[in-house]
């Protein structure tokens, strides 16, 4: 299954793997370590297929990232137990974590299947301690719930043919549906 990929960020774009996700029925992408290990590849992240453990770890690192992103939207603290999510899964990733000889960050275990979870750990911490946290935002579409960076602050959208479409529909319908309750001017 293609993923989509317009949060700018690795962090964001791991966050947007639910549907819908400020809404009453939001839609999980990652059903099976299959699917996060294609989300991985897709985004990058050359990893095999994990096990359920993996897939797991991988949604409780999302969800503590995502609600820990939304506060910070708010100008609010993190929940103490999201901190404490991320923190532990940071842990396990920074000692999986090498500097290689061209001087970059790399993993001392490649082909673990646990380096997606290991990457979202580490670039999420990077993302939320950053200055460019004040840059994430989330779509203004009823109940999308998708996250992206704004650092111009002029996105209303995650992506202008989904939601921003939809939006520019909904409010054509209204203003056609307005004229037609409206008696006429002539």
């Amino acid at each position: 299954m293609p993923f989509m990929f317009v949060g700018g960020s690795l962090p964001l774009d791991f966050a947007n793997t639910v549907s819908w996700h400020t809404g009453p029925e939001p839609y999980d992408h990652l059903q099976t370590p299959a699917d996060l290990a294609d989300w991985a590849q897709q985004a990058g992240i050359l990893v095999p297929a994990g096990t359920q453990a993996t897939l797991s770890a991988a949604r409780e690192l999302r969800e503590a990232l995502f609600r820990s992103f939304l506060a910070a939207m708010k100008e609010n603290s993190p929940d103490p137990g999201d901190l404490d999510t991320i923190n532990a899964h940071l842990r396990v990733a920074m000692g999986h974590t090498r500097l290689t000889p061209d001087l970059a960050w790399g993993w001392d275990d490649q082909g673990s299947c646990d380096l997606a979870v290991w990457t979202i750990a580490r670039q999420g911490t990077e993302l939320l301690a950053s200055p460019d946290l004040r840059s994430v935002s989330i779509c203004q579409a009823d109940n999308c719930g998708w996250l992206f960076l704004d650092r111009r602050h002029l996105r209303r959208w995650c992506t202008k043919e989904g939601c921003g479409n939809r939006a520019k529909a909904a409010r054509h319908y209204q203003r056609a549906k307005a004229r037609r309750a409206s008696p006429s001017q002539r």
